[in-house]
């Protein structure tokens, strides 16, 4: 997955490919590397998983639940386990729902005790560009703004600087 990913594969969503044949083709195939075969083919699914633009994602995953009762999350979740699981996960998140796949990021970088300083900094700062959209997204799916979780996880100027990027992603 990870030499999928830094191969920068995905192509460019063409309409003219990226057709409702191609969309079932893609179902097809998914299904035969996961539910439908003993073991999971974790190369081609990955390399499905990243070459893929998130329109046509989108369409393969309606089609999939549509045809096979599940969508490719839940795919997903009993394909794989552990860190591998988590970043299958995160790779279809971030084609299919990025803003609250992002959200969530933040939600386990603030969870338990003690917050994760790095990984709230470094995702914050990594998808300011969407922090607008990301802050609606986090409001929806845990009732409680973003800068209500940062006053609360976090202090001093560190909670000043974040809370500040959030005003000004307001904007």
């Amino acid at each position: 997955m990870i030499f999928n990913c830094l191969q920068g594969i995905e192509e460019a969503y063409d309409p003219q490919y990226h057709t409702s044949d191609l969309v079932s083709k893609d179902v097809a195939a998914l299904y035969k590397m996961g539910e439908g075969k003993f073991g999971t083919d974790e190369s081609g699914l990955f390399k499905l998983l990243c070459a893929r633009p998130s329109e046509h994602l989108k369409r393969v995953n309606l089609a999939y639940s549509d045809r096979h009762d599940v969508t490719l999350f839940k795919v997903m979740e009993t394909e794989f386990s552990g860190y591998t699981q988590d970043a299958a996960l995160f790779l279809l998140g971030m084609k299919l729902k990025p803003y609250a796949t992002v959200a969530k990021l933040i939600k386990t970088a603030c969870k338990g005790i003690g917050t994760n300083e790095m990984l709230l900094s470094a995702t914050l700062i990594r998808y300011q560009i969407w922090l607008k959209e990301v802050m609606t997204a986090y409001q929806e799916l845990y009732g409680q703004s973003l800068k209500e979780l940062l006053k609360k996880e976090i202090g001093g100027d560190f909670r000043r600087l974040l809370t500040e990027l959030c005003d000004a992603a307001s904007q």
